[in-house]
């Protein structure tokens, strides 16, 4: 068998074989004899089909199924013997299979390049520095008061702040009348269009409204930004939040805290931990960009489609409404190929650098993960191991491993 192999960019092959036409003979010989002993003709005992009744009448799907048989597992062992491997199916592009004559087949696939990483030590990268301000702690304190209020119904008309439920009765933008995206809906009054914020203020449940407005030029909906538009709603509901003081005795009602400033202690020690965390992401992202911008290579398209189609099919388990593949490539591939190209990347430095997750670190990692679970470790190692992630984890400790050690080689 004559095997070439041509390169046609950094990750696409060509695979031209040419495979000796007694190869494919003795192959149709053998499923010849497979036949007569598994076809049951009429006139004809089983098992004793003759020969050449099983030629005439199966002649031509015998040589096609032996045709295709053939080929791939010469590219298979072609592949092998060569020591490339695909990084997914590859498509023939051409085959001539005369019949007195050797098979000519061109088979297309893709491969990871090989890479060699240089200059990803010394990058000069470190994490900011954390801090949190006294003005950050009473913000995040105003927030849980927010989480924490009581919503009642006031006795009273719709009033900024208030929050307003309603259901839609009709929806025309630019005159075309539209589906509602939800039956009913709650806006809080100050928050959204100023158009609709003024139209439910001081009304109250079982009031009908029209409201007339223009959605904004730079609003989220593209097709519907800079848009006449009008409403028709049915209010159902007002609602006010009764949001309490920061007292000791509020602060004690929110966990094991005496007091207000036990709770502004919590508040500024998780702050400054996401502040930290946050420096920390920044200074890996830096630094693997910086390699990367050093050190250019391409990534397989197969891989990038492979990565995407596993996406969208997890948005798909989880009930999200997705687009279709194609739609997601175009809108997702330049992200996915080079979230593809860091982890090669990562991968290659923790292979060269020897960096591995230890023992330890992988229980520790297991516990933390348990306590979050509200679990034992033995009973959230087991989960992990039936559901085959127990890998995972010790290659996510290895792979933050690494971009810790590139801010700091």
């Amino acid at each position: 068998m004559n095997i070439v192999v041509a390169e046609r960019g950094a990750t696409e092959r060509e695979l031209d074989l040419e495979i000796p036409s007694e190869n494919l003979s003795s192959l149709i010989e053998t499923k010849i004899e497979s036949y007569r002993k598994k076809i049951n003709l009429p006139g004809f005992r089983p098992g004793k089909l003759p020969r050449d009744v099983v030629k005439k009448r199966f002649g031509a799907s015998i040589r096609a199924e032996a045709i295709d048989e053939l080929i791939e597992t010469s590219v298979r062992k072609a592949l092998n013997d060569q020591k490339i491997f695909p990084v997914a199916a590859g498509a023939v592009e051409s085959l001539d299979a005369p019949e007195d004559g050797p098979i000519k087949v061109k088979y297309a696939f893709e491969i990871d390049p090989e890479i060699e990483l240089k200059n990803y030590k010394d990058l000069g990268i470190v994490p900011d520095m954390a801090s949190v301000s006294d003005a950050d702690v009473e913000a995040r304190i105003a927030e849980i008061q927010q989480q924490t209020a009581e919503v009642v119904r006031p006795d009273r008309a719709s009033q900024t702040g208030d929050l307003v439920t309603a259901r839609y009765l009709k929806i025309l933008v630019d005159g075309v009348e539209k589906p509602a995206p939800v039956p009913v809906f709650q806006a809080e009054i100050g928050k959204g269009i100023a158009a609709i914020d003024q139209a439910l203020t001081g009304v109250t449940a079982g009031q009908n409204l029209t409201i007339d407005f223009t959605f904004p030029a730079d609003y989220s909906d593209e097709s519907q930004a800079g848009k006449a538009a009008l409403y028709e709603v049915a209010v159902e509901g007002v609602f006010e939040r009764k949001v309490p003081e920061p007292t000791d005795e509020w602060a004690s009602k929110l966990g094991p805290f005496q007091n207000l400033a036990e709770l502004r202690d919590r508040v500024k020690s998780d702050l400054l931990e996401n502040s930290q965390r946050q420096a920390t992401q920044r200074a890996h992202d830096e630094a693997i960009d910086a390699v990367l911008s050093r050190n250019p290579f391409a990534v397989p398209k197969a891989r990038v489609e492979h990565f995407i189609s596993w996406q969208r099919d997890r948005m798909v388990r989880q009930g999200s409404q997705v687009p279709e593949l194609p739609e997601l490539l175009r809108a997702l591939g330049p992200e996915a190929e080079r979230q593809l190209r860091r982890q090669r990347a990562i991968e290659w430095i923790a292979d060269k650098e020897a960096i591995k997750a230890t023992t330890e670190e992988v229980d520790e990692k297991i516990q933390e993960m348990a306590a979050q679970a509200g679990i034992s470790s033995q009973e959230a190692r087991e989960e992990l191991r039936k559901s085959g992630r127990l890998m995972e984890v010790r290659d996510s400790i290895r792979f933050e491993k690494t971009l810790d050690w590139l801010v700091k080689a």
